[in-house]
C-alpha cells in the first residue's frame, strides 16, 4: 500500500497562500511552519519582520483555511540573486528534510529562470517585482515545511489541470492577458495542463505554479484510484460569484490489492451437427493447444435444434491458433472472440513428497497466492492422487486428505 497526495486546482487555480492554507487545514502544525518562516528576516535583508496568521474562511458556504503573512519590508525592488541567496541561507539554517530543501530551491530557481528568460537578462541581473518580496519566500518555505510535516514528499503526488482564469491583469509591466507571462512560461516548460475560466480573474500565480511544477510531474484529468483519508481546503483572498475560491488537497492511499488482473480472449462457437465423441475430442485438443480453460454448454438454436456452445479462455497470442484448431476439429464455420479482463490469483505448481504405507511418493500440488504472497488455496493434482490411491488400493478421498495435510505446511 502506498500513500497518495492529490492537489486539485481545477476549479479556482493555485497560489502560494491557497496551497499553504490547504496544507494547514490538512493538519500541518502551525508552530513548526512558523519556525521556518521566522528565518526569513535573518537571511533576506529587505524583510524586517514577518508573522503568520490563519483563520477560518467561508467560501460559498464551504469552510476553508485562509493564511496571511504580515510582513514589514523595504519597498525597493530586489534582484533574483538576493532571493536565491536568501533561499540558500534559510535552507541551511532550517531543519527541513533534504526533499523539502530541494523543493524550495527548485521553486525559487523556476521563478528566477523564467523571469530571466522573459526579460532577456542573466539571472544575476534580473530585477524582480511581485515575485521578489518576502511573501514569495514565506509561501515556498511555508509549503516546504508543511509538506515535511504531512510526509507528502514520501507519497505519490498528483495534480489535476490548473484553472488559470481569464480577462486581463495590470501589474508592474503593464496590462497583460491572463495567464500572466510568467505563469504561461512555467506551464509551457513543465508541461502543466491548464484550462481557462471559470471567472475573468487571475487564478494562477507564478509562485503557485512554480511550486506545483516542483511538487509533481503527474497531472490527471480525473482523480487517481485512491482511498481518501483527509481533505484540506485553502482559501483564496477574493470572493467570486461563480465558484468558491478554494483549492483542495487530499491525502490518501492506494486501495490494497490482493488480486492480479490480466486480459484474456474468450472464444465461442455454436455446434449442432457433431457427435459427443467428436465434441469431447475437440475439447481435449483445444486444451492441448494452450487454452487456459475450455468447456461446453447445452443450447437451443434456430428451428428448435438442440446443440452445444464451445467456450474457450486463452491468451491473445494463442487465440488464432486455437480458433483454427476448433474449426479443424468441429467443422464449424466461424468462431466468435472478445477480450475480457479478469482477476486471478498467482499460481504455481510445487512437488511435495508424501509417505503412505512406508512408501514415498512425489505429488504435484497447485498453490494459489494473492499479490502479497499469502497462500489462499492448495490443491493436489488429481492424476497424482488417483495414481497413489490405485497403487495402494485406498480411496482417493482419503489419499487427497492426507496429501492436503502435508501440503498445508507450505503456508
Amino acid at each position: 500500500m502506498s500513500r497518495i497526495t492529490l492537489i486539485d486546482p481545477q476549479t479556482a487555480g493555485i497560489s502560494g497562500d491557497m496551497l499553504l492554507g490547504a496544507l494547514v487545514d490538512l493538519g500541518a502544525e502551525l508552530k513548526a511552519i512558523e519556525q521556518v518562516v521566522d528565518l526569513i528576516p535573518r537571511h533576506f535583508p529587505r524583510c524586517d519582520s514577518i508573522s503568520l496568521d490563519t483563520k477560518e474562511v467561508i467560501r460559498h458556504g464551504f469552510r476553508s483555511c485562509g493564511v496571511e503573512f504580515r510582513i514589514s519590508e523595504k519597498s525597493d525592488e530586489s534582484d533574483a540573486s538576493e532571493l536565491v541567496d536568501a533561499a540558500h541561507g534559510i535552507s541551511d539554517s532550517s531543519s527541513l528534510s533534504k526533499e523539502a530543501k530541494s523543493f524550495a530551491a527548485g521553486s525559487i530557481r523556476t521563478l528566477t529562470e523564467v523571469e530571466s528568460k522573459l526579460h532577456g537578462a542573466e539571472v544575476s541581473h534580473v530585477h524582480l517585482h511581485e515575485a521578489g518580496s518576502a511573501d514569495t519566500l514565506a509561501d515556498i518555505f511555508g509549503v516546504a515545511a508543511a509538506c515535511d510535516l504531512l510526509h507528502i514528499f514520501e507519497s505519490d503526488i498528483y495534480s489535476t489541470p490548473v484553472a488559470v482564469g481569464g480577462g486581463s491583469i495590470r501589474f508592474s509591466h503593464g496590462t497583460v492577458s491572463v495567464p500572466a507571462p510568467a505563469v504561461l512560461e512555467i506551464v509551457r516548460q513543465y508541461g502543466i495542463p491548464i484550462k481557462g475560466g471559470p471567472v475573468s480573474e487571475e487564478l494562477a500565480t507564478p509562485t503557485g505554479v512554480a511550486m506545483l511544477a516542483n511538487l509533481t510531474p503527474k497531472f490527471l484529468d480525473g482523480y487517481p484510484s485512491m482511498v481518501p483519508d483527509r481533505v484540506g481546503y485553502g482559501a483564496g483572498r477574493k470572493e467570486f460569484a461563480e465558484v468558491p475560491n478554494l483549492i483542495r488537497c487530499i491525502l490518501g492511499r492506494t486501495e490494497e490489492e490482493s488480486l492480479v488482473s490480466e486480459t484474456v480472449q474468450v472464444l465461442e462457437t455454436n455446434i449442432d451437427d457433431v457427435s459427443g465423441e467428436i465434441l469431447g475430442h475437440a475439447l481435449q485438443r483445444v486444451l492441448e493447444s494452450g487454452a487456459k480453460d475450455a468447456w461446453v454448454t447445452s443450447a437451443q438454436f434456430k428451428k428448435n435444434r438442440p446443440g452445444h456452445v464451445l467456450h474457450v479462455i486463452c491468451t491473445s497470442n494463442d487465440a488464432r491458433k486455437i480458433a483454427e484448431t476448433i474449426m479443424a476439429e468441429t467443422g464449424t464455420l466461424g468462431v466468435r472472440y472478445q477480450e475480457w479482463n479478469r482477476f486471478v490469483l498467482q499460481r504455481e505448481t510445487v512437488t511435495v513428497e508424501v509417505t503412505f504405507d512406508n512408501k514415498r511418493f512425489n505429488v504435484r500440488v497447485k498453490v494459489a497466492k494473492d499479490k502479497s504472497g499469502r497462500v489462499v488455496n492448495i490443491k493436489p493434482e488429481f492424476e497424482d492422487v488417483q495414481s497413489i490411491a490405485r497403487s495402494l488400493s485406498r480411496p482417493t478421498r482419503e489419499i487427497s486428505s492426507l496429501i492436503l495435510q502435508e501440503a498445508n505446511r507450505l503456508k
